[in-house]
């Protein structure tokens, strides 16, 4: 049962950075930048709590768009809709994500 877990924790970390990889490479091109650095808010119990499902989905997002410098910003108000939008325009307000 634990091999299973993790198997699918980790696949859908890779599932989400290759959604996430394909947004920031496809915003690299169309600014016409060699590298983007770019902070992504998220929120949420599993990015939050399960042992390894962050450094996966950070790992697999280096791999996948190796020209992308993405941070993430996690959202520490509680609150499901909007928290990471709220989040990512906070940073980008703030400068922090540019």
């Amino acid at each position: 049962m634990r091999e299973v877990c993790h198997t699918v924790s980790m696949r859908a970390a890779q599932l989400c950075a290759a959604g996430l990889a394909a947004v920031v490479e496809k915003m690299r091109e169309n600014r016409g930048l060699d590298k983007l650095s770019i902070t992504v808010g998220v929120d949420g119990t599993l990015y939050k709590l399960h042992p390894n499902f962050s450094h996966c989905l950070q790992r697999t997002l280096r791999d996948l768009a190796p020209n992308c410098t993405v941070s993430f910003m996690p959202s520490e108000d509680g609150s499901g809709k909007g928290a990471a939008l709220v989040a990512a325009v906070a940073c980008r307000i703030s400068g922090l994500g540019q």
